[in-house]
């Protein structure tokens, strides 16, 4: 427990830390002042935007689990989907929404390794389709300068996607390995790990259901890329959208690694790092990455009043065994 606390507060560490010294070192009020001068209109557009991803993204979800064989209604799979939504906005990472998510689906089916698989691949696929979008930019984008540099590490992390595809569903290298895996972790892990395993390659099965999915990632990330354009938009920021496609994928990559809350420093700090390199004031990027996550939150706020209404949801968080 001490050393859960211990994380946990580490982690707040590092958000304050980057929040602080962003602040210190483009100055507090000329973020502030973009803040409060926004247009209303751009802000408007891109919650609207922000909104109809979660539909999508919900839709995306709904059919993974109708290929596991679990069947939940589509209102009940869209309320659990903004549940999680929500938590990802204050959580470590993406790691407590999706918690929130298998619980759901378990309580409602009792599968717990379909649920998690469900979860897994949901997240899995948005963040392959991200990164392939961000390749795609930078190829034809490729005569420019900051395409060139960003191109070996698009192709890294496209790579690994890859590596995991084939490792997900390939059974012939978990068959030559299992042996040396069972002698290295406890049984009653690799037992659990094996039920999420197959139903985690049952999937390959379902090639028409893949290609929807995919179609249906490709419209839900495009928009929350869009997201981060109004955003800018809303500060009369105008950078051409193909750096946000290029740089959205990156900075969502990274603000999903579980060494913040919600992203919150990570998200800004990579995005000066990136956005830095085609325009010039600093506290532009700040402001503008800060309302994409504001974006965020109000247009998870049902998942909220989702979680306000349903006293399940605290018994089980506060006693920690929300997985289990």
């Amino acid at each position: 427990m001490i050393r859960k606390h211990g994380i946990t507060l580490l982690k707040i560490l590092i958000s304050c830390s980057l929040m602080f010294f962003l602040l210190y070192s483009i100055g507090f009020n000329k973020i502030l002042n973009q803040l409060i001068h926004m247009d209303l209109t751009w802000f408007i557009i891109g919650l609207a935007i922000f909104t109809l991803s979660n539909f999508l993204g919900s839709w995306q979800w709904y059919l993974i689990l109708g290929s596991s064989n679990l069947k939940i209604s589509f209102d009940r799979v869209l309320a659990f989907y903004y549940s999680g939504l929500f938590f990802n906005n204050f959580l470590i990472g993406y790691i407590g929404g999706d918690a929130i998510r298998i619980y759901d689906v378990n309580k409602n089916t009792k599968k717990m390794a379909e649920s998690i698989s469900s979860v897994i691949l949901d997240r899995f696929i948005g963040f392959a389709t991200l990164t392939s979008m961000a390749l795609f930019g930078s190829l034809i984008w490729i005569n420019n300068s900051v395409s060139i540099k960003l191109l070996p590490i698009i192709l890294v992390i496209l790579t690994g996607w890859l590596v995991l595809i084939f490792l997900l569903f390939d059974r012939r290298i978990i068959n030559r390995y299992k042996h040396t895996i069972k002698k290295i972790i406890p049984h009653t892990i690799t037992s659990r790990l094996a039920k999420i395993y197959i139903a985690l390659h049952s999937f390959r099965d379902h090639k028409t259901t893949i290609l929807k999915i995919i179609l249906i990632s490709i419209a839900t990330q495009l928009l929350r890329i869009l997201v981060h354009y109004t955003a800018a938009r809303a500060i009369g920021v105008e950078i051409h959208f193909i750096y946000f496609l290029i740089f959205v994928p990156i900075i969502a990559l990274l603000s999903s690694l579980p060494v913040s809350i919600g992203g919150i420093g990570v998200r800004e700090t990579s995005g000066v790092a990136l956005f830095s390199q085609v325009w010039s004031a600093e506290s532009d990027i700040v402001a503008f990455e800060f309302i994409a996550y504001i974006l965020g939150i109000v247009s998870t706020l049902p998942g909220g009043l989702i979680f306000m209404f349903r006293k399940e949801y605290k018994e089980h968080i506060k006693t920690g065994d929300i997985l289990q």
